[in-house]
């Protein structure tokens, strides 16, 4: 008789573990999965920036930013969502000299969570 007592409450901890597995799923954050140029690549000059995110994300507030290594925004155009794949984001450059560049990120998913973080990649 006692194993029938604690069936229930092991089907409740069953069911709360359930769910919070699904609420951390659904609370993702969109971070870069494919980024080009590639973190601490040397590339020839590139013409855009492409970041491929694990999740959609919302273009209003979502971005790619370009620094040259005295901290100085070289990019002049504001970054573009695909309208086929929420998940990419490209920001078209202008004419790099060799020499280091930081790429700035900040992706905000639609279940409201944002963040950013910061790569840099070389120009031979």
């Amino acid at each position: 008789m006692r194993l029938n007592a604690l069936r229930p409450a092991a089907l409740r901890v069953s069911a709360a573990l359930a769910f919070m597995l699904c609420a951390t799923a659904a609370l993702a954050h969109s971070k870069p999965k494919v980024m080009l140029p590639a973190p601490d690549s040397t590339v020839s000059a590139p013409a855009e920036l492409s970041v491929i995110f694990t999740e959609g994300l919302i273009a209003k507030f979502s971005k790619l930013e370009l620094t040259d290594e005295k901290g100085k925004v070289l990019s002049r155009e504001s970054s573009v969502l695909d309208p086929k794949d929420s998940k990419h984001l490209t920001l078209k450059l202008p004419k790099l000299a060799p020499g280091t560049y930081y790429v700035h990120w900040v992706s905000a998913a639609p279940d409201g969570h944002r963040m950013d973080g910061d790569y840099s990649f070389n120009v031979k």
